[in-house]
């Protein structure tokens, strides 16, 4: 008799356990970098808003999530290191076949591509010298400024293009004011809030101009956490259907300055190999592209 007692407690336990919701569930600890931008100046949280927006768009089926901010400033190189030492449980980084090597990529780039379209940073003094370059011949007469570590070094020196690098982001700024490179390439969707904190009446965004190359950023996820890149792959594909990643990227304080993309239909494209771009990447599916110029959408 006691046995089955036993027995229905256990079920009843069982089927009380099953019928509560998802939404009542203790929320788990998700944690996240704080990095938002090169400087200390300019905030830039699209990221961590967006990474906010998915999870509450995936709550109903995975659960409440307490998201803690990881406050240390980690350069490019070490995100990744963090996430397999597990003090992070998800960051955002352009990728490579290195950093794919090394890390477990969500392959669907969430800014849509966008860091891959530049447009150069240049004195203002020299806007007739670049208004006569037309490829990548007349680019290799100037030097690039560009961050240690970036993927994109790699991109332009595979193209010849001479480059001039620095670890700290204000001091390229500073490289360009003295004259010690000539143009300072910056994504469509991060040059406006840039150029409000380091520009002047000696510096221009020459938007005439766009260097364009496939440089997806991905959400990176810690091994071990196959729950969370499933439903952060499942929340990106739901924006992606219904136009919100893109209408995020047009209306945030961050990106928007990139829009409307139509106003580049004039600029001279430059478009570069990225040779660093692992096979796996998307290229494919124009659903997953922004880029400007004549071809319309699709990767670069």
């Amino acid at each position: 008799m006691r046995g089955r007692l036993s027995l229905v407690l256990v079920l009843l336990l069982s089927a009380l356990v099953q019928t509560v919701p998802v939404s009542c569930a203790e929320p788990i600890i998700i944690r996240i970098s704080d990095w938002q931008s090169q400087s200390e100046e300019i905030r830039v949280d699209y990221f961590h808003d967006l990474f906010q927006r998915l999870i509450l768009e995936t709550t109903p089926k995975y659960g409440p999530v307490q998201i803690e901010r990881v406050r240390e400033k980690f350069s490019q190189g070490r995100l990744l290191a963090e996430l397999r030492a597990g003090r992070l449980d998800v960051t955002w980084t352009g990728t490579s076949m290195e950093r794919e090597r090394e890390g477990n990529p969500i392959r669907i780039p969430i800014d849509m591509g966008l860091i891959g379209q530049r447009v150069p940073v240049i004195r203002a003094k020299d806007a007739a010298a670049f208004a006569a370059v037309r490829g990548v011949a007349d680019l290799k007469r100037f030097t690039a400024c560009q961050g240690a570590q970036w993927p994109d070094f790699d991109v332009l020196a595979a193209s010849g293009l001479p480059q001039i690098t620095n670890v700290h982001f204000d001091k390229l700024y500073a490289m360009l004011r003295a004259g010690r490179c000539d143009y300072f390439p910056r994504g469509l969707a991060e040059v406006a809030q840039e150029i409000e904190t380091y520009g002047g009446s000696d510096l221009m965004v020459f938007d005439r101009l766009v260097i364009a190359y496939p440089m997806p950023v991905y959400f990176y996820v810690a091994p071990g956490q196959d729950a969370l890149s499933r439903r952060l792959e499942e929340g990106l594909r739901t924006l992606l259907a219904n136009g919100e990643l893109r209408r995020m990227l047009s209306t945030h304080p961050s990106t928007r300055g990139a829009f409307p993309l139509e106003r580049f239909n004039d600029a001279t494209i430059i478009r570069l190999p990225n040779p660093n771009l692992p096979p796996a990447t998307p290229l494919s599916d124009p659903t997953l592209w922004l880029s400007v110029g004549s071809v319309g959408n699709g990767p670069s």
